[in-house]
C-alpha cells in the first residue's frame, strides 16, 4: 500500500487509484470496469461483471443526519445512572457550530468564487481540523461512556421501531433487487457508531447480515476510532472528510475485488448526498448516483457550480450520458433502467 501526500494530509490509498481526477468527465459508455483484472488466462467470451454498490449511510440511506439521534440516546443512557452531561452536549455542539462557521467565513476561494473541482476538494480536505478537533471533544466529554457495540447495535433497532431514524422509501427492496443479481454492497460513512449503522440495517431488512460497514467506532470508553479495516494503513485516523471516505471506498473496493474469480470484472456505484461524498461520487470508474429531495439540493447546486451536468435517473440511459445522475430515493432507482442497464 502506498501512502501519497496531498496538502498536509496524509491520505491511505490504494496504489493503483488517485484520490485526486480532474474536472473533466469521461463519458459512462466509454468507462472501463473499475480496478480491471489482468488479462492473463481470460477467454474471448466477455465475463460478466461483478455489480459493486457503496452507500452513505446519513442522509442516503436515512432521510435525515442521526449524529443528533445518537447524541439523544447517549444522554438518556447517563441519565439512567445518575449522570447528566447535557451541559457537555451543549459545549460541543457550539463550539463546532462556531468553529465551523470561522472556518467557512474565512476560507479562500469562497464559495461562489471555487469554479474546479480541486479547489471543492481542497476546501472539504480542509475541513479535516475542525471536524478532528469536535470528534476530540466528543471522546473527552463522557458522553457515549459505557455503551458497547453490541449495545448500540440494539439502539440502532430501537431507533428504527420508534421511528426516531426513517429509512429512505425503497431502500429494503432495493437491497433485496441487487441480491437477485448477485450484486454486492456495502457501507462507508463519517458516523459516529458502526454498531449504530448494523443495528438500523438489520431491523430495516428484518435480518441479520454481517455487512461490510467502513465507519467510525465508539468503544466503550467513548472514544470516537476509526474501524479496523482490511488494507488501512495503520494509523489513529478517523473517518470525517471526503478524502478519507474516498480512501476507504478503495479500500472496500479492493476487498470485494479480492473476492473475485480472475478476469471478471468489477463495476461501482456510489450512492451519496452530502459535501464528504464528493469524492467518491467524482471518482474516475465509478458510476454515482446523488441523492437529493430535489434538483436544487445543496450537493446538486455545488456540482452545478463545478460546471456539471446533472440529470435525474428516472431518463436513464435515455439522456446524455456525461451527466451525473440523481435520485429521490431508492425506490426510483429501481423503477428506473438503471439496474437492468447498468452502464458497460
Amino acid at each position: 500500500m502506498s501512502v501519497r501526500f496531498l496538502g498536509h494530509y496524509r491520505i491511505p490509498c490504494l496504489p493503483t487509484k488517485s484520490t485526486l481526477i480532474s474536472s473533466s468527465r469521461i463519458c459512462h459508455r466509454n468507462r472501463i470496469p473499475m480496478f480491471p483484472t489482468s488479462t492473463r488466462n481470460m477467454t474471448t467470451k466477455a465475463q460478466s461483471p461483478k455489480r459493486a454498490f457503496i452507500l452513505d449511510f446519513d442522509g442516503t440511506i436515512t432521510t435525515k443526519d442521526t449524529i443528533s439521534a445518537l447524541f439523544k440516546i447517549a444522554l438518556s443512557k447517563q441519565a439512567s445512572l445518575g449522570i447528566n452531561k447535557s451541559r457537555e452536549h451543549e459545549e460541543i455542539i457550539s463550539s463546532y457550530t462556531n468553529e465551523f462557521s470561522r472556518h467557512v467565513h474565512n476560507y479562500r476561494p469562497a464559495k461562489e468564487e471555487r469554479t474546479k473541482v480541486w479547489e471543492e476538494f481542497d476546501y472539504y480536505r480542509s475541513l479535516r481540523d475542525v471536524e478532528v478537533r469536535s470528534f476530540e471533544r466528543v471522546s473527552k466529554s463522557g458522553i457515549f461512556w459505557g455503551i458497547s457495540e453490541s449495545e448500540w447495535e440494539e439502539f440502532g433497532r430501537q431507533a428504527v421501531k420508534k421511528g426516531d431514524v426513517v429509512i429512505r422509501n425503497g431502500f429494503v427492496e432495493f437491497c433485496r433487487a441487487i441480491e437477485r443479481q448477485e450484486g454486492i454492497w456495502g457501507v462507508v460513512s463519517v458516523n459516529f457508531s458502526r454498531g449504530f449503522i448494523r443495528g438500523v440495517l438489520e431491523e430495516a431488512l428484518k435480518k441479520n447480515q454481517r455487512l461490510d460497514i467502513f465507519s467510525n467506532v465508539l468503544d466503550e470508553r467513548g472514544v470516537i476510532e476509526r474501524s479496523q479495516i482490511e488494507g488501512w494503513m495503520p494509523s489513529e485516523e478517523v473517518i470525517a472528510t471526503s478524502d478519507f471516505k474516498l480512501a476507504a471506498m478503495h479500500c472496500l473496493i479492493d476487498i470485494w475485488k479480492k473476492s473475485l474469480v480472475e478476469g471478471n470484472p468489477l463495476q461501482a456505484v456510489y450512492i451519496g448526498d452530502s459535501g464528504t461524498d464528493i469524492e467518491c461520487l467524482m471518482d474516475d470508474g465509478v458510476q454515482e448516483i446523488i441523492m437529493a429531495e430535489s434538483s436544487s439540493s445543496p450537493l446538486i447546486d455545488t456540482l452545478g457550480r463545478l460546471g456539471m451536468g446533472v440529470r435525474n435517473i428516472e431518463g436513464y440511459p435515455d439522456s446524455d450520458d456525461d451527466n451525473l445522475l440523481w435520485a429521490r430515493d431508492f425506490a426510483e432507482i429501481s423503477q428506473s433502467k438503471f439496474l437492468v442497464c447498468f452502464p458497460t
